[in-house]
């Protein structure tokens, strides 16, 4: 019995390491349904990070979601350009202006290099419920 528990908290373990984010704060917050669209994100990170890709989807609204399609990238979600000047910079604060979006729900993808040089990555999602 010791050794299953021993390898169930050996399997459960990276998850919940996987679980940790290394943001400290994002703005339009994970989930949130805005009246209005915001023109910036907020990205506060832990410690000093340079943000090394950042996209911006808009989810379709006819796109049904399966699992193979989020396995391998295809979300049916329109990208939005966002400027790249905010790119390879270390900050603990990132600010990234929006273009005009619209109505509907949005998913920001990203990936940063910590001070160590590790790798950190992850996602956040937000609505627009006005015009």
């Amino acid at each position: 019995m010791p050794k299953v528990i021993f390898v169930l908290l050996c399997l459960l373990f990276p998850l919940s390491a996987l679980a940790h984010s290394p943001l400290s704060n994002v703005s339009p917050e994970d989930g949130a349904k805005l009246e209005d669209a915001p023109t910036e994100i907020s990205m506060v990170f832990k410690s000093p990070a340079k943000l090394i890709k950042l996209e911006l989807f808009k989810e379709k609204a006819s796109a049904k979601k399966s699992l193979l399609g989020g396995l391998f990238g295809d979300d049916g979600g329109e990208v939005v350009l966002l400027p790249k000047a905010v790119l390879m910079e270390t900050s603990e604060t990132h600010v990234i202006p929006l273009p005009e979006i619209t109505s509907g729900g949005y998913l920001v993808k990203w990936r940063a290099m910590g001070e160590d040089g590790h790798i950190l990555k992850g996602d956040f999602g937000f609505t627009i419920l006005g015009g």
